[in-house]
């Protein structure tokens, strides 16, 4: 668990999992040098299974989460959050579900959202029940998120092979969600048995500063997608969407990523693929075998760029030509007046 000034919430955190009907964990607990009380908190509970570890400088929540997954000593890991609460039987569901599926790589749990004082809101974040695995990263892949990280439960092998940039902040859970769906199967529990706390302060919470961090997070999430090498794995997620580019080698992964991408509802993603689309048509040889082999030219990649949607481009240029023609007007009237003044006065 990481920890970050969450000397208000930390008690409770620690007390529903030292009260968990399953008893044989470790708590690990990673303070980002917190500036509260935090600290003190955690250590007031006296329990042999707590591992706290304290650091003098913030490093963020990706470094927490994977400086945990280091230390653990047992071959299955959960991750959670000292402002989140776990239910009573969450652990002796998570041990649970990850013996019965001796395949999966990692279980979720539906969550249910609590305000600062801890009440129930009424929300509830979802799963995508009864969706394959590759269909869930087709769904990230082209818009958003699809799991909750609150709760999720790993094997701890496929944890640390998956680990994410200690600077990624905004989308750490959603990068490690699709490392490990590309590496193996994927259980979504039903019961919801995970309190996850919404407040001002969280990094879900919307800023300029954090839509910024989104932007660059993005394309670094979609980046992964390229480890993808074969026409025949691009089809196992995408399915009917590459019947198009059915034709293409594989050397053409990159390209029709791309275009899958381009088709996203988001700009961002958008971009990525046109970027992508650009470096592999910078390859003379790529560049040759995509005009061979699919008709593609510089000016259908040109073409391909993506537009902002509600860009005010349209509006802008429309204005300006309407400025320039009332100047045109208006220096007509000018010249006209100049001229009929002129007449006037030669004319008494």
């Amino acid at each position: 668990m990481p920890s970050y000034n969450h000397g208000r919430y930390v008690d409770a955190c620690i007390e529903a999992f030292l009260g968990q009907t399953f008893q044989d964990f470790e708590l690990i607990i990673i303070d980002d040098a917190s500036t509260d009380d935090n600290v003190d908190r955690i250590r007031s509970h006296k329990d042999q299974r707590i591992n706290l570890i304290t650091r003098a400088k913030n490093c963020g929540v990706a470094q927490g989460m994977f400086d945990g997954f280091r230390l653990a000593k047992a071959d299955v890991v959960a991750f959670f959050a000292t402002d989140d609460l776990p239910a009573p039987g969450y652990l002796a569901a998570a041990v649970g579900v990850m013996t019965r599926s001796t395949s999966a790589v990692v279980a979720y749990f539906p969550s249910r959202h609590i305000n600062e004082e801890g009440q129930f809101t009424g929300d509830v974040s979802s799963l995508p029940f009864g969706v394959e695995r590759t269909e869930i990263l087709r769904r990230s892949f082209l818009g958003g998120n699809q799991l909750t990280s609150p709760g999720m439960v790993m094997r701890r092998d496929a944890a640390l092979g998956s680990l994410v940039p200690s600077g990624v902040a905004q989308y750490s859970d959603w990068v490690l969600n699709n490392r490990l769906l590309l590496k193996g199967d994927v259980v979504l529990a039903e019961e919801a048995l995970v309190f996850y706390r919404i407040s001002a302060s969280s990094l879900s919470a919307r800023s300029d500063k954090a839509i910024a961090r989104e932007t660059a997070e993005t394309r670094l999430m979609m980046d992964d997608f390229l480890a993808l090498r074969t026409m025949s794995q691009v089809r196992e997620i995408f399915g009917e969407d590459v019947d198009e580019f059915a034709d293409l080698p594989d050397i053409h992964v990159p390209y029709v990523l791309g275009r899958l991408a381009i088709r996203s509802g988001y700009h961002e993603k958008r971009c990525w693929g046109y970027e992508t689309i650009l470096r592999h048509f910078s390859d003379p040889a790529a560049a040759l075998s995509l005009s061979e082999k699919a008709g593609f030219s510089y000016k259908d990649l040109m073409a391909l760029a993506p537009v902002l949607k509600g860009s005010p481009v349209k509006e802008i240029n429309d204005l300006r030509r309407r400025l320039r023609r009332q100047k045109r007007i208006s220096a007509g009237l000018a010249l006209l007046a100049f001229l009929v003044g002129g007449y006037l006065l030669l004319s008494r």
